[in-house]
């Protein structure tokens, strides 16, 4: 197998690896604005169904952050160790377990989206548009854990152009497809579904025979199972797995609680989240170029190094969602009106406290690399545990009181919380003696 170069902990390479998964991010996240941005010309009830159902995204993305959590953290501190044999064995693992969750969820959406759409607090029109984006993208669901897989693989090795290349190559065909199915086609939201899922499933097709260069060997072909490796592996990614569920029940949580003012707030804060994507871009790049770095420097032994490395990324990601917060913040009516003329009053509203509440999550998630670089992905989860419980205690309490803005002020407040408890764990787990390569016999 190649390996790819050792990346430093300067901000040269720290930039240099992050720069391509910030443009595969941003691609990523450009088919939530392509798909919102056709939708809304359907009208409120089509976005506030498509953002209800977009919940659904949240557990198929839950998912695939457990396994890929699990097989990075192993990945990139055996190539720290330079054990190609142990890469190969974790990867082959990781991309099993991708396929048969995918298609667990693919069932399991199958035979309940009307549920889940009630689940969500939907009505009428918009749950019958919703079930139906619903069922159109069910089928597609393996390709969308396996691109994950895929891609957080080859990240863990060092290859962050890969991932983008995959990721130009699937957006391209969703910018393509999505008009076409919408409206050309008269499918609706549908048409939005059978977009994106087609898209994922041209992206999977190259991405498995770039992973099958890279490994040396197809990991589709039948191969020995490995349970005690997919056990390794989910024990690492399933505290992420847990906290990503709470990540997800965070923004359900807070569609359910605004889902009573109307569908106009719900779509207000649907887009707002979309936004939201965007704006985490440039703090998500540099955590994962922090937990590759990080992961490497455990796996040569260097732990002083791991820590200097998410240091930097802490202190960087911060300043730069200051920033972001300060030039955003007065555009937030515009920002808003692009999608939807309708929700722009309420919409600036929540996005303005939604920008806010992003500084806090810019340590949140840089502290959060340190974890996963080590595997001991504990710590994460007990923080967003912490921030859930505020936010469902604090919103009811204080809407009483403020409203809409009570709710808002909640979320704000539960994160900042929340950031401070992610910087007494760093500050007192000793996470760099907890690198779990060390417990995992390897071959000379």
């Amino acid at each position: 197998m190649r390996g790819k170069r050792f990346y430093s902990n300067s901000f040269r390479d720290l930039f240099i690896l992050s720069l391509p998964t910030f443009v595969s991010f941003t691609l990523q996240n450009l088919y939530a604005l392509v798909d919102i941005f056709w939708i809304s010309r359907l009208g409120t009830s089509a976005i506030a169904a498509v953002s209800l159902a977009s919940v659904v995204n949240f557990v198929i993305f839950t998912v695939s952050q457990t396994i890929a959590v699990g097989a990075t953290a192993y990945v990139s501190q055996f190539k720290g160790k330079r054990d190609w044999e142990k890469i190969r064995d974790f990867s082959a693992q990781a991309i099993s377990l991708s396929l048969y969750s995918g298609i667990l969820l693919a069932l399991l959406v199958f035979a309940f989206p009307r549920e889940a759409m009630g689940l969500m607090g939907a009505r009428g029109e918009v749950i019958s548009l919703g079930t139906s984006y619903l069922l159109a993208l069910a089928p597609f669901i393996p390709f969308f854990t396996l691109n994950f897989g895929i891609n957080s693989l080859f990240r863990a090795t060092g290859d962050t152009f890969t991932p983008m290349f995959i990721l130009i190559l699937s957006n391209v065909t969703n910018i393509v497809l999505d008009p076409l199915l919408i409206f050309y086609f008269k499918m609706g939201v549908k048409g939005a579904a059978l977009a994106t899922g087609i898209s994922y499933a041209l992206a999977f097709a190259y991405g498995l025979y770039r992973l099958a260069k890279l490994l040396g060997t197809n990991p589709f072909l039948p191969h020995k199972p490995d349970l005690p490796l997919a056990g390794k592996i989910l024990r690492v990614g399933l505290p992420s797995g847990i906290q990503f569920t709470l990540m997800s029940l965070t923004m359900i949580v807070l569609l359910r609680i605004v889902a009573g003012y109307g569908k106009e707030v719900v779509a207000a804060v649907g887009v707002a989240g979309r936004i939201m994507h965007f704006v985490q871009i440039p703090i998500m790049s540099l955590a994962i170029s922090s937990t590759i770095v990080a992961g490497q420097f455990l796996g040569m032994g260097r732990e002083r190094e791991a820590e200097r490395t998410v240091l930097k990324v802490l202190l960087t990601n911060v300043a730069l969602m200051g920033a972001t917060v300060l030039v955003l913040f007065p555009l937030a009516p515009r920002l808003m009106g692009f999608f939807s003329r309708e929700i722009v009053a309420r919409g600036a509203e929540v996005l303005r406290f939604f920008l806010l509440a992003q500084i806090f999550v810019a340590v949140n998630v840089s502290i959060s690399s340190a974890f996963r670089a080590s595997g001991d992905t504990l710590p994460p989860l007990y923080v967003s545990m912490g921030r859930v419980g505020l936010l469902v205690a604090l919103a009811p309490f204080l809407s009483r009181f403020l409203s809409l803005t009570g709710i808002w002020y909640a979320m704000v407040i539960s994160a900042f919380l929340s950031s401070v408890l992610s910087l007494i764990f760093f500050t007192r787990r000793n996470w760099k003696a907890r690198s779990v390569s060390k417990f995992v016999e390897v071959k000379p």
